[in-house]
């Protein structure tokens, strides 16, 4: 539903998605749209009522993406939508996390990440986004796809074709473009590359964090690239209200498809069904 006086930093409408019922829980998506979280929204539907909306973009005419825009936008659709629960995934999580410390009406009881883009000391490595960028730059998609895979997802066609010659990744990113994972973020590629940017333009020690005000689960996948798992181990040692954990088996996609081992933790959490 477009809602009425909920705008864009550029002006644009905003179409909140709403289905299930009970608490409030807006999700935050990651590199893919909001319309990629369905599945997700109707496994946590059964206990929330989940609103799902697509953050920010790359403003036509040079306007450069903000990730002070995107943390706005949440606020908005947190104070449309009353809800006091947040979800993000991938740079979504960094926007919740900046949000439930940064919005003054302290409307957030419990904020809970997935593989979450924490620019902490430079946890983050941006050999394979700087790649990608450049590929991408030069007319080559299918490259590009395949080095943002290998900085993604640990288990993947990407990662094989690390080292490997540029015919040979270029090979392996065409492969991937046909996959659910490639087709959607195709799509998004300038996108996904210009708001991870500017994340790591906000790198920073963990102890910025330490005074957020509400609980937080930083959740990883056991099989995600390492650096999601070393950000989130660092930043809940400097912030008192923070708890990482770790779900065996899953991938950095195992949020958008649901896996029981992914969300379970997280209903759980948000739920307040659990201590931590």
């Amino acid at each position: 539903m477009i809602v009425e006086g909920l705008r864009r930093a550029d002006g644009s409408p905003v179409d909140v998605v709403t289905s299930g019922s009970g608490p409030g829980l807006v999700l935050v998506h990651g590199a893919r749209p909001a319309a990629d979280l369905a599945r997700l929204a109707d496994r946590l539907g059964q206990r929330f009522t989940v609103h799902r909306y697509d953050r920010e973009e790359v403003g036509g005419g040079g306007a450069r993406y903000a990730v002070a825009d995107d943390v706005a936008l949440l606020g908005a659709v947190l104070a449309h939508t009353c809800a006091r629960l947040v979800l993000g995934h991938g740079l979504g999580g960094l926007v919740a996390l900046l949000a439930t410390g940064a919005l003054l009406e302290r409307c957030i009881d419990r904020v809970a990440v997935y593989d979450a883009v924490l620019p902490i000391d430079g946890s983050i490595p941006e050999e394979a986004l700087e790649q990608a960028a450049r590929a991408l730059a030069t007319g080559a998609p299918d490259l590009a796809l395949a080095h943002l895979d290998r900085h993604l997802r640990t288990s993947s066609l990407g990662r094989t074709a690390a080292g490997r010659s540029q015919r040979v990744q270029r090979l392996v990113g065409g492969v991937l473009a046909r996959t659910e994972w490639g087709r959607s973020t195709t799509a998004r590629l300038p996108q996904v590359l210009a708001e991870t940017r500017a994340g790591l333009q906000l790198d920073s020690p963990a102890d910025v964090y330490a005074g957020l005000p509400a609980r937080a689960l930083l959740l990883t996948g056991e099989r995600s690239p390492e650096h999601f798992g070393a950000a989130a181990r660092e930043m809940a040692a400097c912030v008192p209200s923070a708890t990482a954990l770790v779900a065996g088996g899953c991938g950095h996609d195992s949020l958008l498809r649901a896996a029981r081992r992914c969300v379970q933790p997280l209903e759980a959490f948000l739920a307040g069904d659990t201590l931590f």
